[in-house]
C-alpha cells in the first residue's frame, strides 16, 4: 500500500484579534493538520507594548519545556525568541533575532522547522532573517508532541497586541513559499 503525504494548513485566526497578556486560544492537537517531521507557523503580529517579563506568542506542548513549536518575546525589548524541543535538549533554537519589535508596527512572522533537513528558519515580512542548524545530524532529532497549541498565555503571560492570519502548516515552507504566504495574506487594517 502506498502512503501519500498531503500538505495542509489551517488558519485559526483570520481576522485581527486583540490579545491582552491573560488571553489565549487553545487548539487541541486533533484539530491541527497531521505533522510527521516538519511544520511551519505564520501570523501577522502588532504589539501594543513591551512586557516586563517573557511573553508567549505561541507554544505547542503540555509543559513549559515541551515546546515544538514555540515563539516568545524577550522581556522589555520584545526581541523574538524562537524555540523547539529536541531529544538532546528541551530548549533549542534561536536565542534572539535582531532588534526589538517596534510597537504598533505590523510584522508577518514565519517559523519553519524540519527534522529531515535538521533546521529551523525564521522569516519576517517574507525575508529570511535567522536559522538554527542541528549539528549532530545522526542522533539529534526534533521532538514533535501531541499537546495543544496555545496562542497567547500558557504557563506565563501572553502578549499585548493583535494577531491575524494565524496559520499552522504540516510542512516546512520553502523561502519562496514563505514570501508568497506573506504577500498573499492580509495584514491589519
Amino acid at each position: 500500500m502506498k502512503k501519500f503525504a498531503i500538505n495542509e494548513f489551517y488558519e485559526f485566526v483570520s481576522e485581527p484579534k486583540t490579545f491582552r497578556p491573560g488571553d489565549q486560544i487553545v487548539v487541541q492537537h486533533a484539530e491541527l493538520p497531521v505533522v510527521e517531521n516538519e511544520l511551519s507557523v505564520s501570523l501577522w503580529l502588532k504589539l501594543k507594548n513591551h512586557a516586563s517579563d517573557w511573553a508567549i506568542i505561541f507554544h505547542k506542548g503540555t509543559e513549559r519545556l515541551i515546546r515544538t513549536p514555540g515563539l516568545y518575546l524577550m522581556p522589555n525589548t520584545s526581541k523574538l525568541h524562537v524555540r523547539f524541543t529536541g531529544n538532546w535538549d528541551n530548549n533549542v533554537g534561536i536565542e534572539e533575532i535582531g532588534d526589538e519589535l517596534l510597537l504598533n508596527q505590523k510584522y508577518h512572522l514565519t517559523y519553519t522547522l524540519s527534522d529531515p533537513e535538521k533546521r529551523l528558519d525564521f522569516y519576517i515580512n517574507g525575508e529570511w532573517v535567522a536559522f538554527y542548524s542541528i549539528e549532530n545530524v545522526k542522533t539529534h532529532k526534533v521532538k514533535f508532541n501531541d499537546g495543544p497549541l496555545y496562542i497567547g498565555r500558557f504557563y506565563r503571560e501572553g502578549f499585548n497586541g493583535e494577531i491575524s492570519n494565524f496559520r499552522y502548516f504540516n510542512w516546512r515552507l520553502s523561502a519562496e513559499e514563505a514570501m508568497k504566504n506573506y504577500l498573499n495574506s492580509r495584514p491589519f487594517n
